[in-house]
């Protein structure tokens, strides 16, 4: 059954918002608190979900975009509760065995579950049950996220970022999106690292290329040693002032 407040956001997408940011030109150093990094979380799910009621709004059917959304909801959302549980509510009074925080963990097992619903939704059966399921991840993250912060409040106000060994930034994903990875707009002592992870994302027969101005012979050879056989790479591009190359990851055969 699909609700008003379903029938409403179906017929008019919101657009989006001139308020946005998207955080191309900073990145951070581990000593935000939670609420920040939660902060950073809604608006990127926001910023996909409008991008999937729009595609609606188009009369398109937004595989795409459902992709999208539920790529970030994995391997950002679902990796930051993760860690949470592992770095964050052990330092609760009651740690693990306390009741708000077992219903913590319920949120996040209810959020998986939504995900895997996000990626069966099937067109044009699933219409309305789609534009449910994008208010229902949003619905349960708000709530979430403020019910955690208030019980880890009295316990900590840092966030994953702080404790997460080795540092890992939630901005990387954004700025790793997309067919064309950019080295140079990712922090020099970071690239490399958020490369490996985006490489990790591609699906078998998917490529992805990557432009740097600096040489990315050691950034192969960390690929190529990390993950033997598992990816391809052909250069497009050897200098002298911009390198250029093409990471396939390999069909199993």
């Amino acid at each position: 059954m699909v609700s008003q407040r379903t029938v409403g956001r179906q017929a008019s997408p919101p657009p989006a918002e001139d308020g946005d940011v998207r955080h191309r030109d900073a990145h951070r150093t581990g000593d935000h608190p939670l609420a920040d990094e939660h902060a950073v979380l809604m608006q990127e799910v926001r910023h996909r979900e409008r991008a999937v009621r729009a595609a609606l709004g188009a009369g398109r059917w937004p595989d795409r975009e459902i992709g999208a959304l539920v790529s970030y909801l994995r391997y950002e959302v679902l990796d930051q509760a993760a860690n949470e549980e592992r770095l964050l509510f052990p330092l609760t009074s009651e740690g693990l065995a306390g009741k708000q925080v077992h219903g913590l963990v319920e949120d996040h097992v209810r959020l998986r579950d939504l995900t895997d619903h996000l990626v069966a939704a099937d067109a044009p059966r699933d219409l309305g049950a789609l534009v449910e399921l994008l208010d229902d991840v949003e619905e349960l993250l708000d709530r979430h996220m403020r019910t955690e912060q208030a019980l880890l409040a009295t316990t900590t106000t840092d966030g994953v970022e702080a404790h997460r060994r080795p540092f890992r930034c939630h901005l990387w994903f954004p700025l790793t999106e997309g067919p064309e990875l950019d080295l140079d707009v990712l922090p020099p002592e970071y690239a490399h690292r958020a490369a490996l992870e985006r490489f990790s994302r591609l699906r078998p027969g998917e490529c992805l290329r990557v432009r740097s101005g600096r040489e990315l012979g050691t950034l192969w050879s960390a690929l190529a040693c990390g993950r033997p056989g598992e990816f391809g790479w052909a250069y497009l591009r050897e200098g002298p002032d911009q390198w250029r190359a093409e990471v396939t990851r390999r069909v199993p055969g």
